[in-house]
C-alpha cells in the first residue's frame, strides 16, 4: 500500500469513528477489546460505591469532616473525587501503603478528619489493583491477584470499620446502627457490592488468562492487610 492509499484508508477509518460518535465511540475505541471495557466498568461501579459509601459515612459522621464549615457533604465529597487519586494530602505524605492509611483511620489517637483517611486509604488500594490504569487497551495488563486481594482488604476494613473503639468503649466511625437503634445494614450492602464487584472481575481475568488465583483465609481480626 503507498502513502496516499494509507492516507485514504485512516481518513476513512477517523471519519467513521466521528460520525458513529457520541459516547464511546472513538478511534480510542479501536485499541480497546471487549475486555477492556469490562475492566473500565467495573472501575467505575466500585468507585461509584466507595464515593456513595463516603457519603453516608460522613452523613452518619458529621463531626469528623474537615471542612465542615466551607461546604456541604455532597461538594466535599467531589472534591475529594475530583482530585486524583494519589493527591498529594500533607497528613498521608509519609504513608507508603493505602491499607496503612486505612489502618490510621482506626487509630485511637488519631486526631485527623478519620473518613477522609478511611476513603482516600481504600481508594488508593482499590486503584493499585488495577495498576493504577483508569483507561486500558489491548496491551494493560491487570492481574487478578491483586483484584482479589483487593476483595479481602476491603472486607478487613469492614471489619475494622465496625468494632474499632476509643478508650471510652464508642466506635470511632459510626456506620451500621447501634444498639438500641432501628437496623441499617445499608453499608453492609455497599460494602458487599465494593467486594463482589472486585471479585467478580478477578474471576474474569482469571479465566480469560487462565491464571489461578491464590485464595487466602482472611482472618479480619488480625489487621493484616494483603498486599495488592
Amino acid at each position: 500500500m503507498n502513502w496516499s492509499s494509507l492516507i485514504l484508508v485512516l481518513s476513512f477509518l477517523l471519519n467513521g469513528c466521528v460520525a458513529g460518535q457520541p459516547g464511546s465511540q472513538g478511534i480510542d475505541r479501536l485499541a480497546k477489546s471487549d475486555i477492556d471495557e469490562v475492566i473500565e466498568l467495573h472501575q467505575q461501579v466500585v468507585l461509584r460505591d466507595l464515593k456513595k459509601l463516603m457519603v453516608k459515612l460522613y452523613k452518619r459522621n458529621p463531626g469528623l469532616r474537615y471542612d465542615l464549615e466551607l461546604r456541604d457533604i455532597n461538594a466535599s465529597v467531589d472534591l475529594t473525587f475530583s482530585r486524583p487519586f494519589n493527591f498529594n494530602y500533607a497528613e498521608f505524605k509519609h504513608i507508603q501503603r493505602p491499607t496503612e492509611i486505612v489502618r490510621l483511620a482506626l487509630e485511637p489517637d488519631y486526631q485527623g478528619d478519620r473518613v477522609l483517611a478511611f476513603i482516600v486509604g481504600l481508594r488508593r488500594m482499590l486503584m493499585a489493583s488495577y495498576d493504577n490504569h483508569t483507561e486500558f487497551f489491548y496491551l494493560t495488563s491487570i492481574d487478578q491477584q491483586k483484584l482479589y486481594n483487593s476483595a479481602r482488604n476491603i472486607e478487613i476494613a469492614a471489619w475494622l470499620l465496625a468494632n474499632r473503639r476509643d478508650a471510652h468503649g464508642n466506635l470511632l466511625i459510626l456506620s451500621d446502627s447501634l444498639v438500641e437503634e432501628k437496623r441499617n445494614l445499608s453499608y453492609q450492602r455497599l460494602i458487599g457490592r465494593l467486594i463482589a464487584t472486585q471479585d467478580n472481575l478477578a474471576e474474569l481475568i482469571s479465566h480469560k488468562t487462565g491464571r489461578i488465583i491464590k485464595t487466602v483465609v482472611v482472618r479480619a481480626a488480625t489487621v493484616v492487610f494483603l498486599p495488592i
